[in-house]
């Protein structure tokens, strides 16, 4: 008797339990914990994916860790690779720089990024550099080698991270110019052959500022000074003769001097100057390519910089090589007007492209004297061409290149370190038009640190995912599914 009625009970208390795992609690709590589990994985599983990119995001202002069109197009044509070994030991990161150089391996195969401890290794930099500079490698320094050719560039880090004084004002400008130079230095390291520019010197020329130099530097491009009365002829060596602001006529020899070199297949830019005197040699060089200078002062009405009509603002033609990636807004600062001569007066062989225009507004005053910036009887109405090229077809494969802009000043310190306008665009991209070098040149200005920027870091970004992709969405998914449940028991 008692043995049957343990076995009544135990049926029933095996049924109890197979009962309690097919009722509605335990499928609710089995739900809950299912989906907790799902969750949990879930965010295991994106924390090891995420934690293997480099998903850091530059929100900067001024896009001060983000590589420009420029930089990307220069990598894309390199032939050969190249390897940025960065001198640092861990710990020892500018981290301004860092985040810069590790741009260049993500658009660009052909760059890899080393990092090298100079203090364990102390000679490494003397496989590629001189003694002298091999002896004052510093951390954060960068040195850029060319794999094939074992050509090599050094680039100090006080050239990519520095402070400006303005000793006017007694204010402090920090300044990254790590693309500038690397950029520069990768150029460097792949070029065979290098662009070589003369600047005619001898006529109270206007002197190439420290900006523009700086960028015909990161060109590649080597400059020197020609007194051209005391040679036989344009060097040989010259890819480029520069003509800036000159206020006093060439010579007669000069003049042909630089035909004879033009006629062979030269290039030349020539930046004239307001306020120079009769020049009838430097026009007839002009009128040779089917250009004229009009003496004068040029005003405009329609689109002027501030108050002052002679500070043009003109309409730029973007369809051309030299103008394309001029995005800024370009001022001349008092332009001489420039005309193309009555067609039966241009050769066949030349094509002129106007690179920048004035508004039919403007107009040129011969005479500035009177003070007034209005116009006045015998000024000359618009619209004039402050920057025009030219190209003369010699043969088949041969042609002279000339590049003209109406102002010179155009392109002074002055006007260009405001960082406000984009002028040395045009002048950058005429010498780039006739360079002789292989590669891709370019020049990328420094930027500047006084800007704010928000820089998210990667475990940020992955925080803000996963807050936002997973927690929140789970977080209304649960709740939903209590509301639900609470409402079936009802």
């Amino acid at each position: 008797m008692s043995e049957g009625l343990k076995a009544v009970k135990t049926k029933k208390s095996s049924g109890g339990i197979k009962k309690s795992f097919t009722n509605r609690k335990f499928k609710s709590g089995a739900y809950s914990s299912f989906i907790t589990v799902l969750v949990i994985a879930i965010v295991v599983v994106v924390n090891l994916v995420f934690g293997k990119l480099d998903l850091s995001t530059d929100l900067s202002s001024n896009s001060l860790f983000t590589l420009s069109k420029d930089t990307k197009k220069a990598l894309k044509s390199a032939k050969n690779d190249v390897t940025l070994y960065y001198m640092v030991s861990n710990g020892k990161e500018t981290d301004y720089i860092e985040k810069v150089l590790k741009q260049y391996p993500k658009v660009s195969s052909k760059v890899k990024l080393k990092k090298i401890d100079p203090v364990v290794n102390p000679g490494f930099a003397s496989k590629y550099l001189s003694d002298s500079e091999s002896g004052s490698i510093a951390q954060n320094d960068v040195i850029v080698v060319n794999n094939s050719t074992k050509s090599s560039s050094y680039v100090p880090n006080t050239d990519m991270y520095y402070t400006n004084t303005d000793y006017s004002t007694y204010s402090q400008t920090q300044y990254l110019d790590v693309e500038g130079k690397i950029t520069s230095a990768i150029q460097k390291v792949l070029a065979e052959k290098k662009t070589k520019m003369y600047i005619l010197q001898g006529h109270d020329e206007l002197e190439v500022g420290t900006t523009m130099s700086a960028s015909f530097s990161k060109m590649n491009i080597e400059t020197d000074e020609l007194t051209l009365y005391s040679e036989d002829k344009v060097p040989s060596d010259c890819d480029i003769l520069l003509i800036n602001g000159a206020t006093k006529d060439i010579s007669k020899e000069e003049k042909n001097k630089i035909l004879a070199y033009m006629k062979k297949g030269g290039n030349a830019v020539i930046n004239l100057q307001y306020g120079t005197k009769d020049t009838p040699n430097l026009r007839a060089l002009l009128k040779y390519y089917g250009l004229n200078e009009q003496i004068g002062m040029v005003c405009e009405t329609q689109g002027n910089y501030s108050t002052y009509t002679s500070y043009v603002i003109p309409t730029v033609d973007s369809s051309s090589e030299i103008t394309a990636d001029v995005s800024g807004i370009v001022i001349m600062p008092v332009p001489v007007g420039i005309s193309k001569l009555s067609d039966k007066n241009i050769r066949k062989s030349l094509t002129i492209t106007e690179l920048a225009t004035t508004s039919k507004g403007s107009y040129l005053k011969l005479d500035p004297s009177s003070g007034k910036a209005v116009k006045e009887k015998g000024d000359i109405d618009g619209p004039f061409d402050i920057g025009v090229s030219v190209t003369d077809k010699i043969d088949d494969d041969k042609s002279a290149n000339l590049v003209v802009y109406a102002s010179a000043y155009a392109f002074s310190d002055d006007v260009i370190s405001t960082n406000q306008f984009d002028n040395g665009s045009l002048l950058s991209n005429a010498v780039k038009s006739m360079s002789a070098s292989d590669v891709e040149e370019t020049s990328i200005n420094a930027k500047s640190l006084s800007y704010s920027y928000v820089s998210l870091t990667q475990g940020t970004q992955i925080l803000w995912a996963t807050v936002v992709i997973i927690l929140i969405p789970g977080g209304l998914l649960i709740t939903g599914f209590i509301i639900w449940m609470s409402r079936r028991r009802k």
